[in-house]
């Protein structure tokens, strides 16, 4: 069992006794503990089962990729008010305005032209493919001399990050400019934007922004690529640069969210690596 496997039990565990302890402020509490524990019953059943195939093993390490990295996401964001009970926006706008003179949501409105919009549009829906195809790439790679741990310390790395977020969505929840009414969205008509607001219309959460969970794992990605695939670093450092700036221009995330979000991401990667090379 490895690392992303052990943090994701006790993740689920966590959750499932936050629903207890907090039942009477959670509906339909009974349906989150029986999720955590199927899903804790998964975890447990695939770490035993990834030896014996090639498609046991694929299972396995994609799981938290394609399953958990989004499903507890969205169950932390329905469980974010469990402890706090009120949005804590406020100091978000206020650390803002003490940073920058000018909203950079309005800014970016301001200067970004409209052929420069589509970018944004596009930055910010790399997000969703990003792990599928990098992971894809180094989990394909895993054979080769100097691509063994690639995949597995990257996914590793991308799971720490995700808890630092977990933690504080519920120790101090907030919700992302649009839903707090602090941005009008912008319409747009071009196919990244229809993308990406078709996404958010299906599956967007309007709490869970600060940190930006989105941009960390986009940045522990992005260490990643430096250390093991270098030319194609500087192609993901654009497309992640976009993706910071189309998260602030949409109102999906305050620009204190996205600085978080990058730094949490460098941090945690840079630090794993500098732990499994010492």
């Amino acid at each position: 069992m490895n690392l992303t496997d052990r943090i994701y039990l006790a993740v689920h565990a966590g959750l499932t006794l936050l629903v207890c302890f907090r039942h009477e402020h959670v509906a339909r509490w009974p349906y989150f503990v029986a999720w955590n524990l199927i899903a804790m019953v998964a975890i447990v059943l695939l770490a035993r089962m990834q030896q014996t195939s090639v498609a046991w093993e694929f299972a396995h390490d994609f799981l938290p990729g394609l399953i958990f990295f989004t499903s507890v996401f969205e169950e932390v964001a329905l469980l974010c008010l469990t402890m706090v009970g009120r949005w804590q926006n406020q100091h978000l706008l206020g650390l803002e305005t003490a940073l920058f003179p000018v909203p950079p949501s309005l800014w970016l409105r301001q200067h970004v032209p409209s052929w420069g919009v589509e970018l944004l549009q596009f930055g910010y829906f790399a997000f969703y493919p990003m792990y599928p195809v990098v992971g894809l790439l180094f989990w394909s790679w895993r054979h080769r001399a100097g691509f063994q741990r690639a995949f597995r310390d990257m996914t590793d790395a991308v799971s720490i990050g995700y808890v630092i977020c977990y933690v504080v969505f519920i120790a101090w929840p907030t919700q992302s400019p649009r839903h707090a009414g602090s941005v009008v969205p912008a319409a747009h008509t071009g196919p990244f934007s229809w993308l990406v607001g078709l996404i958010q219309s299906k599956g967007g959460v309007h709490c869970n922004a600060f940190p930006s969970a989105h941009i960390m794992l986009a940045f522990v990605l992005q260490v990643f690529t430096a250390r093991y695939w270098r030319k194609a670093a500087p192609w993901l450092l654009v497309i992640n640069l976009l993706m910071c700036l189309g998260a602030v221009y949409d109102g999906y995330h305050y620009a204190v969210d996205v600085m978080a979000g990058s730094l949490v991401g460098l941090v945690v990667a840079t630090a794993y690596l500098a732990c499994i090379r010492g």
